[in-house]
């Protein structure tokens, strides 16, 4: 009986995925012509399955056009098509969104969280009254609670800008002030991608003055300048600096050992500080981290934050790093 109950869920939750994909399939063919290899590989599905479901909304009666002429055949709904299904959205699928936003309220009055709160307000305008009522309690349900905040609400221009350069593939001339300056400096770049870094934002791109990548803080830009020419992103960039550095600082990777006491030990082991971080559990309940990582200074300033919790075991370069951050803030004491 088990077993029966286990197979017709499973049936289930198959057509519903089926409808899904249906749906989102529709959307995909009203707003641009594609091929069944790329309706294949968009939905993951055979192209047989792409057949299958191209015969399935011509039965339901939506407008296909296909392609004339040589080459491979294209499929589209025409555009402004009006018999598109309406979105279903659930109560945790809205509460996804939310947390989304939870998340980035150290952007609000920027284009980012305008954005997403115009998406939001689409969204619930057309959700079913049952949906609807939970609205006030999914507003609520989220806490954000994040320190140190930097404030971005006078940087809704240059946001505005960067997003189209980095949507349109636009050289830009960023006005940049270094920290210690007044004035600004100007930086001819390629925006690449925007870096989110404890509650920070960098535009990382290609630099025209260091003939390198560089990251510039959105913060310290006073102005972005638009410009004609366009670039191509490198098909082998790999702007991670997360798998590299423990910060934004790039270094040589190196393997660090640090010991962290029993006391802060189920601290360290229910995060994940890096992607090649190992955790030692000692007999003493004390754990040894092990990563391989860049940016010892970065490094450093962390380790410090535990206090006399932890201590660098290797290398020796960090706990030089460490000595030398202690001993200038011992000096301001003296």
């Amino acid at each position: 009986m088990a077993d029966k109950l286990i197979r017709k869920k499973g049936r289930r939750s198959k057509a519903y995925s089926q409808s899904e994909r249906l749906t989102r399939m529709l959307r995909a063919l009203s707003s641009r012509e594609m091929t069944v290899k790329e309706l294949a590989q968009d939905f993951k599905i055979s192209r047989r399955q792409v057949y299958r479901e191209l015969t399935r909304i011509e039965e339901d009666g939506h407008p296909l056009e296909q392609s004339d002429g040589d080459g491979e055949k294209t499929w589209r709904l025409p555009l402004g098509y009006k018999g598109l299904p309406q979105i279903a959205v659930t109560p945790y699928e809205l509460m996804a969104l939310h947390c989304a936003k939870s998340h980035m309220d150290y952007l609000r009055g920027t284009p980012l969280v305008e954005h997403l709160d115009a998406l939001i307000g689409k969204v619930e305008s057309a959700l079913p009254h049952k949906v609807a009522n939970h609205l006030a309690r999914i507003n609520d349900v989220f806490l954000p609670r994040q320190a140190p905040l930097r404030d971005y609400s006078r940087q809704g221009e240059v946001l505005e800008k960067l997003q189209k350069a980095l949507l349109l593939q636009r050289t830009v001339t960023l006005h940049h002030v270094r920290p210690g300056y007044h004035e600004s400096a100007e930086h001819r770049m390629d925006p690449y991608r925007l870096l989110f870094h404890q509650f920070g934002l960098y535009v990382v791109g290609f630099s025209h003055r260091a003939q390198a990548v560089r990251l510039f803080a959105v913060e310290r830009i006073v102005a972005v300048d638009l410009i004609e020419d366009s670039f191509e992103v490198p098909v082998d960039l790999k702007v991670d600096e997360g798998h590299q550095s423990f910060g934004l600082i790039d270094e040589p990777v190196q393997l660090v050992r640090i010991w962290f006491s029993a006391g802060v030990a189920y601290l360290i082991r229910e995060r994940r500080w890096h992607p090649s971080q190992h955790n030692d559990l000692q007999s003493d309940g004390s754990m040894i981290v092990t990563m391989t990582t860049g940016g010892m200074e970065e490094l450093a300033a962390w380790v410090l934050s535990w206090g006399g919790a932890a201590r660098v075991l290797a290398p020796q370069a960090l706990v030089e790093a460490v000595k030398a951050q202690l001993s200038r803030a011992l000096s301001r004491y003296s």
